[in-house]
């Protein structure tokens, strides 16, 4: 059974006009309300706005919906705050028809949404793929946009693949007087990253070193990757060593980009150095790290090596990937331990971790090395079974071994 977010919630002590109210859970907020509600004169609408902001911040978006409708039903004041809190919710819900109604209902209340307002609605039809209605809303908003509007606009422009306009709102930012923060950079340098366009990604970067605001971690970390996947192992050091020449320390994400491109291009010693350094910073590696380095300590024919790194996830609560499973599957088949290589193909299964067909060839291929061809064709079954398609290497391995 799944817990409710409210689950997290760490109790808060609320401030009213009636003085001070510890809520712990939803029993809390129910009970308060009732109160407020019940109360006379009524509590001020910013009093029951305090109330519902506590419920949105345990995560209880539908709660706040209701808790809305029965004010309403009361003929309870509501303002242009407590009908923003409502849209959000609307938009977190997934009800962006009544986020879009409620907005059509504020207008024709006499209020006049803030920017606040329109950036949550901003918000809500970039979650649901509406960028376009989106832009359309923007381009007449009575109020001038600010910096979370411009980056709300930005982040669902790029999850369209749309970064080119996501860099051109940048500029359109700035004209305005606004400047932008370290998520609105980074989440353009994300797009463009995303989007192959490593160039203008690391010109960001310059314009950001002119720039008060300079890059952090998450940005500088998005370029090495992209600069590994691209092939430019150099450059990819470069902005990993000016990086920490300003000060900036790498995460998790950071390592598994520098670790995953050495382990890559066979320089498993630099990827050695920089596990060693992560563990000295108390950074703990992760399923990604430890898969990285166990198929190049296998591809190296240091399996034992391999193993040791293997044996050490899960103590460290590491759910081994598919790639783990065969990147081990494929050391103990170079090992010619097809039994060991056959407990780690049933352990997938049992981990529920579905094996590929990588997984399949690389078991098929000492199958038929050993002369097991019945057992091969028993795989080449199981593939089928498990909707996998066998391809040009299986048909190969297989022809092979009956010959």
């Amino acid at each position: 059974m799944m817990n409710h977010p409210e689950a997290a919630f760490r109790g808060e002590t609320l401030k009213l006009q009636s003085g001070f109210h510890e809520i712990k859970g939803l029993d809390d907020v129910t009970e308060l309300f009732d109160e407020m509600i019940s109360s006379r004169p009524l509590p001020s609408v910013i009093d029951f706005c305090k109330l519902m902001g506590v419920v949105v911040r345990m995560g209880r978006s539908d709660v706040v919906i209701s808790l809305h409708k029965k004010m309403e039903m009361r003929r309870i004041p509501c303002n242009i705050y407590s009908f923003t809190i409502l849209i959000k919710c609307f938009c977190s819900c997934s009800e962006l028809p009544f986020a879009l109604s409620t907005f059509g209902k504020i207008t024709k209340l006499g209020f006049h949404p803030s920017v606040v307002t329109f950036s949550t609605l901003l918000h809500g039809l970039c979650m649901e793929d509406r960028v376009s209605e989106a832009l359309a809303f923007f381009y007449q908003m009575p109020c001038s946009p600010n910096v979370i509007t411009f980056t709300t606009l930005m982040n669902g422009l790029c999850r369209e693949g749309r970064v080119v306009d996501a860099v051109a709102l940048i500029d359109q930012m700035m004209a305005n007087g606004l400047q932008p923060n370290q998520i609105t950079y980074g989440t353009v340098v994300n797009g463009l990253c995303k989007m192959g366009d490593t160039v203008s990604a690391l010109n960001l970067l310059k314009k950001m070193d002119m720039s008060p605001i300079k890059a952090g971690v998450v940005i500088y970390s998005s370029i090495i990757d992209r600069l590994w996947k691209d092939g430019r192992h150099s450059d990819a050091q470069n902005i990993f060593r000016e990086m920490q020449d300003k000060g900036i320390f790498p995460n998790i994400f950071t390592y598994n980009s520098m670790i995953v491109g050495f382990c890559s291009s066979g320089r498993w010693s630099d990827a050695e150095l920089l596990l060693q350094e992560m563990l000295e910073r108390e950074i703990s590696p992760g399923v990604v790290t430890f898969s990285a380095l166990i198929n190049a300590l296998v591809r190296e024919g240091r399996f034992s090596e391999a193993e040791d790194l293997y044996n050490e996830m899960l103590p460290r609560g590491r759910i081994p990937c598919t790639i783990t499973y065969n990147s081990m599957i494929h050391g103990f088949c170079k090992q010619n331990r097809l039994d060991a290589a056959e407990q780690m193909f049933e352990l997938m299964a049992t981990k529920g971790c579905s094996p590929d067909v990588f997984t399949f060839n690389t078991l098929l291929d000492r199958y038929c090395e050993a002369k097991r061809v019945d057992d091969g064709m028993e795989l080449l079954h199981q593939m089928s079974r498990r909707g996998l398609v066998a391809d040009t290497i299986t048909y190969n391995t297989l022809i092979h071994g009956f010959c």
